[in-house]
């Protein structure tokens, strides 16, 4: 019954009072209530997260990065530790045998005067203010386990470790090539626990095997002057210090990792769309004006097909290395060739997938080691929703010929399959084809059957939020929303050699 017909009710008066206060009472928890929006939502994920503190000196006439960071631990796996293990990625660039960019297919791309080393460097450890030592596990150096005594389920405490960087000569994910400097997967991250134990994966060549929890972080990042910064999270403050160097403070909530760039030849340009900073760093202004408008539109569709993006603020940036891109949370590096004036539909195409990943990687993650379709053939799908939004079924159907059916038609070695973990491919077009193109078919192929699919990853990204879903995660949601048994199309697409 609604309040008009109520008042004009006479026996129904001696409520009203009552009922308008009820009704200002919902109203004001309404307004309480914080709002899923752009950024709120992150924060509303951080309560009860792990906190990393980053405090960081780049020194690029050294070509090293000082680190000092501070871990607020809690025992959140159930079993009692003796140790924590970190993924310290960093530490594989010191060799030439264990640089993942130093392998047959990428080394001319990655190492053009030559291999550079790079690494890292301890210089202590401390556990609960107690000095304890920290060992490599691995010849990479990309494994650190930490003694912390006995610290059962549920119990915290501080880990504190300093380290220096050495920052290689070499376009990849962590290195510099003339004036831009990338640090991707560089910062030590807590490895994910699981049923045997830590996650030990190797830094694998072709692939990503960065698989991570949500935390929060607070950075603070010393740069010399002349220095533009495309990171992860929010820029809190930027000042000058006594001796004219420049400090960033820095904020990132549920984020899986902090990663930033550096580079003292970016032009910016910025935009504002439905709350979100988006921000861009090439090397002409007219380049990173168009790639804002590229996120802008892209964070838009997604967020109307998958949810609200979490972030308040998305980056993007010119990065030196063989790749059309690689993500971060709310930050993607962009291979640098693609802003070329003659390229603008694959910077498009290259930006709406790296976008996507926000979604599939950012808010929900998944093992991408083992099972490296459950995000990217999910942003390839995502990629070519992108371009039916935006130019219609024409565009979609001549994307979907390139995309999906034409990586249906090659010869691939067997037995490999999009569910096959990274540590089977030695060639990165081999790879895209089975991991992106094969794993893409699957997910139009549902689409066909059920008409669902769009439903389904929204509700996916919902119940997943901020976790980390497995394969049998994916499948149950995914036969449970589109009301069908898709594991017959599931096992012939993803772990049958055609």
């Amino acid at each position: 019954m609604c309040l008009r017909s109520i008042i004009k009710n006479r026996q129904h008066r001696a409520f009203l009072p009552l009922l308008l206060l009820a009704a200002c009472g919902l109203m004001l928890l309404l307004l309480l209530k914080p709002a899923e929006t752009a950024g709120n939502r992150a924060v509303l994920a951080s309560e009860g997260l792990n906190h990393y503190e980053f405090s960081l000196v780049f020194r690029p006439e050294k070509q090293t990065l000082a680190v000092t960071m501070e871990l607020e631990y809690t025992n959140r796996t159930g079993s009692a530790l003796s140790e924590l293990m970190l993924r310290t990625w960093a530490g594989a660039y010191h060799s030439q045998e264990t640089s993942p960019a130093a392998a047959s297919s990428l080394y001319e791309q990655c190492y053009p005067q030559g291999f550079s080393p790079g690494g890292i460097q301890l210089e202590g450890c401390w556990w609960n203010d107690m000095p304890v030592d920290a060992q490599f596990q691995d010849a990479a150096q990309t494994v650190l386990s930490v003694p912390v005594g006995v610290l059962a389920s549920d119990e915290g405490g501080r880990l504190r470790l300093r380290c220096q960087l050495t920052i290689p000569e070499c376009a990849h994910r962590f290195g510099h090539d003339q004036d831009t400097w990338q640090f991707g997967n560089a910062l030590p991250i807590l490895s994910v626990y699981q049923q045997d134990g830590w996650r030990q994966d190797p830094y694998e060549a072709i692939g990503e095997p960065f698989l991570s929890e949500c935390a929060n972080y607070s950075v603070t990042l010393v740069t010399p002057e002349g220095y533009a910064c495309a990171a992860t999270g929010r820029c809190m403050e930027k000042a000058k210090t006594a001796d004219g160097a420049v400090r960033y403070l820095l904020k990132a909530e549920a984020v899986r990792e902090f990663a930033f760039a550096l580079s003292s030849g970016w032009a910016q340009a910025s935009a504002r769309s439905h709350g979100v900073l988006v921000s861009a760093y090439a090397a002409e202004r007219s380049q990173a004006s168009r790639a804002v408008q590229y996120a802008a539109k892209a964070l838009e569709i997604y967020s109307a097909l998958y949810g609200e993006y979490p972030y308040d603020t998305f980056s993007l940036c010119a990065a030196e290395f063989p790749f059309g891109g690689m993500e971060y949370p709310g930050l993607i590096f962009i291979g640098a060739p693609y802003f070329a004036a003659d390229r603008k539909d694959s910077l498009e195409l290259v930006i709406a997938h790296e976008t996507a990943h926000q979604w599939f990687y950012g808010m929900v993650g998944s093992d991408p080691f083992n099972h490296p379709w459950q995000d990217e053939a999910l942003c390839e799908y995502a990629t070519l929703r992108y371009v039916r939004e935006r130019y219609g079924a024409g565009a979609y159907e001549n994307l979907r010929l390139l995309r999906a059916d034409a990586p249906m038609r090659e010869n691939i070695p067997f037995p490999l399959v999009p569910d096959s973990p990274i540590s089977d491919f030695s060639r990165l077009d081999i790879y895209s084809s089975i991991v992106y193109g094969r794993g893409l078919a699957f997910l139009l192929a549902a689409e066909e059957m059920t008409g669902k699919m769009d439903a389904f990853l929204a509700e996916y990204c919902r119940r997943f939020a901020f976790r980390i879903a497995s394969r049998e995660d994916f499948e149950l949601l995914l036969c449970a929303e589109t009301g069908a048994d898709l594991m017959p199309l599931l096992k012939d697409y993803l772990d049958t050699p055609l």
